[in-house]
């Protein structure tokens, strides 16, 4: 009864937020309900999975635009990165580097973090589940272009 309960209650915050907000907001609304249907959490499991998740993806998010910023900088540089000298590229390098061993590092803290609260199966079908929703995503983005 507390599953249907918790789902009918994600489903109208899912719904309100769709026809409220913008792409990026009903992306992670989907994202919510998609992980939540998959992981099939309980009551006391969404109440402590989902500020932990929440705070991974903030972090996650953080380190996505800082990448961004990089990679629109090289793009930016006269002839790309062929117009780089070896000490300018190798300066990118290290940003880049560091960038994916933090997201690395957010990453292990997630599990770490989730190890307390919740099953390993839990947290193995979360990372499916992650996986299963990117390409989700990525066939839609591909349906789309067909169709124009």
């Amino acid at each position: 009864m507390k599953k249907i309960f918790l789902f009918i209650c994600i489903a109208f915050t899912t719904y309100g937020t769709f026809a409220q907000r913008g792409p990026r907001e009903r992306m992670k609304a989907f994202k919510v309900a998609f992980i939540t249907e998959k992981l099939s959490l309980t009551s006391t499991e969404a109440q402590q999975f989902w500020p932990i998740y929440n705070a991974h993806e903030t972090t996650t998010e953080k380190l996505k635009e800082q990448e961004r910023t990089i990679v629109r900088k090289l793009q930016g540089a006269n002839n790309g990165p062929n117009g780089l000298s070896n000490k300018e590229a190798g300066e990118f390098l290290d940003q880049y580097l560091k960038i994916e061993e933090e997201k690395f590092k957010a990453k292990q803290q997630l599990i770490t973090d989730l190890k307390k609260n919740m099953s390993y199966k839990k947290i193995l079908r979360l990372i499916k589940a992650e996986s299963d929703f990117n390409k989700r995503i990525l066939e839609r983005i591909r349906e789309r272009r067909k169709m124009n």
